[in-house]
């Protein structure tokens, strides 16, 4: 059973990219698909969940934006966030946007690594003012290292100790 089939879903037909070939939002620059600036204020493109879900207008993708634009940038906190994370992703972002498009196992396994993520970030939608969005940002991202980080980190540990005791 594939994880389509466990959803509901039917499966997406896997139309595999040439080299080279990069998503919207970059350019090919000596073999590596760099960001195009954007005379946009509110930002660029979302390229890692673009090219796991194959297209802008993806629900998915279409989420993160919508939270971006309605939530994070109408407010000064939420827009000085994302100037920050934005200097920070768009460093990383294409190169595992190209990796995605070369190894179809490697997209499948960033869809479902992002699922959890975009799940947390539906708290978003009911952040209406500055301080709320402050709170529910902060608790996002407090969810997000827990199940990203200390979780994995917990199960690793118990999973060490539990050898040391049986062996």
């Amino acid at each position: 059973m594939t994880i389509y089939e466990a959803v509901g879903l039917e499966e997406p037909e896997v139309i595999e990219p040439e080299f080279g070939e990069c998503g919207e939002g970059t350019k090919l620059v000596d073999g590596i698909c760099t960001v195009i600036p954007s005379e946009s204020k509110r930002g660029g493109g979302c390229l890692i969940a673009t090219a796991a879900y194959g297209s802008e207008m993806a629900p998915q993708v279409q989420f993160l934006r919508e939270i971006r634009d309605n939530q994070l940038m109408s407010t000064n906190s939420g827009a000085s966030f994302m100037t920050g994370f934005n200097q920070v992703y768009y460093s990383f972002s294409p190169h595992v946007a190209d990796m995605q498009r070369e190894n179809p196992m490697f997209k499948e396994a960033i869809k479902i690594g992002i699922t959890p993520l975009l799940s947390s970030l539906s708290i978003m939608e009911y952040a209406e003012s500055e301080s709320q969005v402050m709170g529910y940002g902060i608790s996002v991202i407090l969810i997000n290292i827990g199940m990203y980080f200390a979780a994995p980190a917990m199960l690793f540990f118990g999973i060490r100790k539990l050898r040391r005791v049986r062996f």
